[in-house]
């Protein structure tokens, strides 16, 4: 069984300046609005302990809203092959970055 990968999914100040301070990817609302074109929505039930957790094609996403923004995003691939594309469209749609959670690279 392929290992689980997990990234952070972040934005940007200046999305062109890899060293350029995060700001928050946006609303609780405006992610569903991002992810929603890239079949990855939640599955119908409550947040529990403040976590919302979203599905699409080969992974999961996890996000803790604080307030109503959203910081960023956990990002599991359970399924490589699948989720790099969606989470590709996902990045490029909305200038957001991915970090892997061990090298620190960045992606997007």
């Amino acid at each position: 069984m392929a290992r689980r990968r997990q990234l952070a999914l972040i934005r940007l100040e200046d999305p062109d300046d890899r060293s350029s301070p995060t700001v928050p990817l946006g609303s609780e609302s405006e992610f569903r609005d991002a992810v929603a074109p890239f079949n990855t929505a939640t599955d119908g039930r409550e947040a529990m302990g403040g976590s919302i957790t979203f599905y699409g094609p080969g992974l999961v996403i996890e996000i803790v809203p604080i307030g109503d923004r959203v910081t960023q995003a956990l990002v599991t691939c359970q399924d490589q092959d699948f989720a790099w594309p969606v989470l590709y469209g996902i990045c490029k749609a909305n200038k957001w970055k991915l970090q892997d959670m061990e090298s620190g690279r960045m992606f997007g």
